[in-house]
């Protein structure tokens, strides 16, 4: 049963994701603290599913490949819906986008050749801020005006771009040394 918690956990976050994205559409009472709340427990089974993989050692393939891949569904999904709300400039989440797909281009063409790039800590405070980032955002939805949030989440979108491009050059250095280009 352990080898399943982690992978049952990374499918949650899909469905969780799945149920966030139409709440954007549909207005009712307290519609951001729902969404709030599916997105706070969707990042708690971020976390969760990568450490108890490797705590228990039952890190899977399936892991691997999804856990990274819903987490980029999650983040960039919110990232275009918080456009309309006008709470960050849009530029921001554009660079956030292309960095994303950027980057995943290459891990997933040097996967496709054998080669593995393993995630590098800059990569990993990159996703801890952008997640703080959209934590805040949300918040602002649900607290508009605050005046705590509104710099936490300037604050946490620029260190997490400048982290982003950080480790986006970091990758493509390992990527031209994985294929000697």
């Amino acid at each position: 049963m352990r080898e399943a918690v982690p992978n049952i956990l990374t499918l949650t976050r899909g469905i969780l994701t799945l149920l966030i994205i139409p709440l954007f559409f549909v207005h009712f009472s307290y519609r951001f603290e729902v969404i709030y709340g599916l997105f706070f427990v969707a990042t708690i089974s971020d976390f969760l599913d990568g450490y108890l993989a490797r705590k228990w050692k039952v890190v899977s393939d399936f892991g691997k490949m999804f856990d990274p891949l819903l987490d980029k569904i999650l983040t960039l999904s919110l990232f275009m819906l918080l456009i309309p709300f006008n709470l960050l400039p849009t530029w921001v989440f554009v660079l956030f986008l292309i960095r994303e797909l950027f980057v995943d281009g290459m891990k997933n063409f040097c996967l496709y050749q054998g080669q593995v790039i393993p995630a590098i800590l800059s990569a990993k405070w990159k996703t801890f801020f952008q997640m703080v980032m959209l934590h805040a955002t949300l918040l602002l939805l649900i607290f508009p005006g605050n005046t705590f949030l509104t710099p936490l989440v300037f604050v946490t979108a620029y260190v997490g771009l400048i982290l982003a491009y950080t480790s986006g050059y970091t990758y493509f250095t390992l990527f031209l040394k994985a294929f000697r280009l």
